[in-house]
């Protein structure tokens, strides 16, 4: 159990006062719709993370491998905003795991934030995602990217997704 503020309870049922079960945290991502992310998203996943410090164990969560992101930090020198975006570039890319986990999502991002404690910034990017989707049209913001909605697509063209990020590696 965790304990809660009360600015964070909204989003929880509660199982006492002051705690909150886990497994609760995962039902607000259920909703977050499932668009892939590529290297054109690199900004925006990077604004959307820059609150979190802890880049490394973003990286592991999110299928990428030890020595790729110790690479990252000694090439960088250590300096946290440079490791976050060269290690959010290699997942976008689909480096290491990350592609037996699926094509890169905001669901996925947010999941990876969850499960390293950094609860409240997956809550944000969750509402930032869900405003967007109600204020533009999302089949019209979608095509004008040249994006698509995985949830959509059929398999043939998920495995044709995977296999052009295999490539880049």
């Amino acid at each position: 159990t965790t304990v809660l503020k009360d600015n964070h309870s909204i989003w929880f049922e509660q199982v006492s006062e002051d705690t909150v079960s886990i497994s609760h945290i995962y039902q607000s991502v259920d909703s977050i719709p499932i668009m892939s992310l590529g290297d054109d998203d690199l900004d925006d996943v990077c604004k959307a993370v820059s609150g979190c410090v802890m880049w490394m164990q973003l990286g592991l969560e999110l299928g990428l491998k030890y020595s790729r992101l110790k690479m990252i930090e000694i090439e960088r020198r250590g300096r946290n905003s440079y490791c976050m975006r060269d290690m959010i570039a290699a997942w976008l890319r689909g480096k290491d795991k990350v592609v037996k986990e699926g094509v890169p999502t905001w669901k996925q991002l947010i999941q990876a934030l969850t499960n390293i404690g950094e609860i409240s910034l997956s809550e944000e990017i969750s509402l930032n995602i869900k405003k967007q989707r109600k204020v533009s049209n999302p089949v019209r913001s979608e095509k004008k990217k040249g994006r698509r909605d995985v949830s959509t697509d059929d398999k043939r063209s998920v495995k044709k997704r995977k296999k052009e990020m295999k490539k880049r590696r």
